[in-house]
C-alpha cells in the first residue's frame, strides 16, 4: 500500500490522527507566511493552533472531496494556506490596522471564492519561466525528483517530438504513484528518453546532478542576492507541488 493510500485511509478513519502526522507541513508553511511579513513570528502557536481547529471542523469536507489522484500533502498543502489567509484576514479585522501599515499584500477579498493567493507561488512561476528553452527538461525533472504523476498532457506539451512508445513508458512508470522507487532506478529509467530528446549520452547520475544544480539556481533566485527569504528543499517541494496541484485556481 502506497503513502497516498495509507493517507486516504486514515482520512476516513482517523482524520485528527492524519492532521497531526502532518504538523510539519502546517508549522513550514506558517513559518514562511511569517518570513513574508503575513504573520507575526510572536503569533506562530496561536496560528497553527487556529489551523488545527479549522481543519479538524472541515474534516468532514475533506473526506468527501479527497478523491487520491493528487497527494495528499499538496491537497492539505492548499487547505492550509486557505485557512492561512482567512486567519490574516481575521487578526487584520481585530487589530484594526490599515493594510498599508503592514505592508503590500495581495487583494484577499473573496477569499472564501479562492483556493489560495500566495505571493511566493507567482515568484516561482517567473522564476520557471527563464528557464525558455530548458522550462519543459526543468518541469519534467521538478516533477520527477519531488515524485508528482506525470499527465499524458505534461509529455505532450513539453515534448511533442517524444515517440508514442516512449511517452507510454514514462506514463507506465511515472503516470501513476511512484513513491517507493528510489532516485537511482528513476534516473536509470529517465535517463535514456532524455538522451534521446536532446540527441546526447548523458549517465542517470548526470541526469541527477543537472536536477540538484537547477534545483540549487531556484533556491538563490527565489531567496536573492543577499538574502531576503529563506526558501529551502522543504519550502521549494510546497511550491512545485502548488504549481502543479489540480486544486490551485492559476491566476
Amino acid at each position: 500500500m502506497t503513502e497516498n493510500e495509507k493517507d486516504k485511509m486514515m482520512l476516513q478513519a482517523d482524520p485528527a490522527g492524519l492532521i497531526m502526522k502532518y504538523q510539519e507541513t502546517v508549522k513550514i508553511i506558517v513559518r514562511k507566511y511569517i518570513a513574508s511579513g503575513l504573520f507575526k513570528s510572536v503569533d506562530f502557536e496561536d496560528v497553527v493552533q487556529e489551523i488545527n481547529a479549522s481543519l479538524l471542523s472541515k474534516s468532514s469536507a475533506m473526506q468527501a472531496q479527497y478523491n487520491g489522484i493528487a497527494s495528499f500533502r499538496t491537497y492539505f498543502s492548499v487547505i492550509v494556506r486557505n485557512i492561512c489567509l482567512k486567519e490574516h484576514e481575521r487578526l487584520k479585522r481585530r487589530a484594526d490596522v490599515d493594510i498599508e501599515t503592514i505592508g503590500d499584500f495581495p487583494d484577499f477579498d473573496r477569499v472564501e471564492d479562492r483556493v489560495f493567493i500566495e505571493q511566493e507561488i507567482h515568484r516561482f512561476r517567473s522564476i520557471i519561466s527563464l528557464y525558455q528553452k530548458k522550462r519543459p527538461k526543468l518541469l519534467l525533472s521538478l516533477k520527477i525528483r519531488h515524485r508528482i504523476p506525470l499527465t499524458k498532457e505534461d509529455l505532450t506539451d513539453w515534448f511533442p517530438q517524444l515517440g508514442a512508445t516512449d511517452q507510454m513508458d514514462l506514463l507506465t512508470r511515472f503516470g501513476v504513484n511512484y513513491d517507493r522507487l528510489e532516485d537511482r532506478d528513476i534516473y536509470r529509467a529517465l535517463a535514456p528518453v532524455m538522451n534521446k530528446l536532446e540527441g546526447k549520452r548523458n549517465s542517470a547520475d548526470a541526469l541527477r546532478k543537472w536536477t540538484d544544480s537547477k534545483i540549487q539556481e531556484i533556491l538563490r533566485l527565489l531567496n536573492g542576492s543577499p538574502p531576503h527569504s529563506r526558501h529551502s528543499s522543504e519550502t521549494l517541494k510546497i511550491l512545485v507541488e502548488d504549481y502543479f496541484s489540480p486544486f490551485l485556481i492559476k491566476k
